[in-house]
């Protein structure tokens, strides 16, 4: 009996220990993940989705300093340098700045001395006022001007079919993407169509292009007027300037446009203190896209001081 009780007391006592003994490890691996869960957070990489901040502040003190773009960028065209950007990757209609590129490929890849007459097909499309009319001839040059200051879409189709219209308008897309304009496309030579479409990065690179290779296109946009006599060819016209901007000393060049898809767009280049700046609008609410940049301008300038 004495031996049992011997026997009952020595496996209560191994019980007994191996409780302890399963507490204190199990204690032990508590503390072990506590302090993990507590260390984890600070040795795993932060993920910082907060876009980087502008080197130039958009005031927005009042209403009527809000910007009514769907996108801009303001950009440095030497260093090409991006100063302030909003939505610039997003691709969008871009109406007639279209032209910009019309006027790239024609004078890339046309002969501007030759003679073009326009065609009654090709007065298919919205007026404009450069007055231009179904039977008149002109060089391809000539009708640069209507094209860049008027905005006229008669001259964009007449240049277009100039060549074949369709391998133009091709032209126009694929030169686009070779010289960077990776997310562009052309549908027309116009912009009327509102699958012409880029986004503000891209025509950042269009206008560092024009800018550093093809100055020509952009002393052709700062004329403020153009004037041509009568002829046995054609009548007399005078080209009028529509860009906001044309007046401004510091004005280098550039492209309205407006259509009710694209809303209004405008690419302006200004020298301001010896930097070649460029200013693009794109899907302003009708009739203030001059205001929007005017506020880039502003907020640009004050970054200076």
């Amino acid at each position: 009996m004495k031996q049992w009780k011997i026997f009952i007391i020595l496996i209560l006592s191994i019980i007994i220990i191996a409780i302890f003994v399963s507490l204190k490890y199990t204690t032990s691996r508590i503390d072990d993940v506590q302090t993990i869960s507590v260390n984890t957070p600070a040795t795993l990489p932060i993920i910082d989705t907060v876009i980087s901040p502008a080197i130039f502040p958009i005031a927005s003190t009042t209403p009527v300093d809000v910007i009514t773009a769907k996108s801009f960028l303001v950009g440095d065209l030497e260093s090409g340098e991006i100063l302030q950007e909003y939505n610039s990757s997003t691709s969008l209609p871009i109406a007639s700045i279209s032209k910009l590129m019309n006027a790239l490929v024609t004078v890339n890849f046309s002969s501007t001395t030759a003679y073009v007459t326009i065609t009654k097909d090709e007065m298919n499309v919205p007026g404009d006022s450069s007055g231009i009319t179904a039977g008149e001839t002109y060089t391809i040059y000539e009708l640069l001007s209507p094209l860049l200051l008027n905005s006229s879409n008669i001259a964009a189709e007449v240049l277009a079919s100039s060549s074949a219209r369709g391998n133009f308008i091709y032209t126009m897309s694929s030169y686009a993407q070779e010289i960077g304009m990776t997310d562009s496309y052309f549908d027309d030579p116009s912009g009327l169509s509102s699958l012409n479409r880029a986004n503000a990065k891209d025509l950042f690179t269009l206008a560092s292009y024009l800018y550093k290779y093809r100055p020509d296109i952009l002393a052709m946009t700062r004329a403020q007027k153009v004037s041509i006599a009568t002829t046995t060819e054609h009548g007399s016209h005078v080209f009028m300037s529509t860009h906001p901007f044309i007046n401004d000393p510091r004005f280098v060049g550039g492209k309205t446009g407006r259509t009710s898809a694209a809303g209004e767009t405008m690419l302006t280049i200004l020298n301001i203190e010896g930097r070649p700046v460029v200013f693009i609008i794109l899907g302003s609410d009708i009739g203030v896209r001059e205001h929007d940049t005017k506020l880039l301008i502003e907020a640009y300038a004050a970054h200076l001081d």
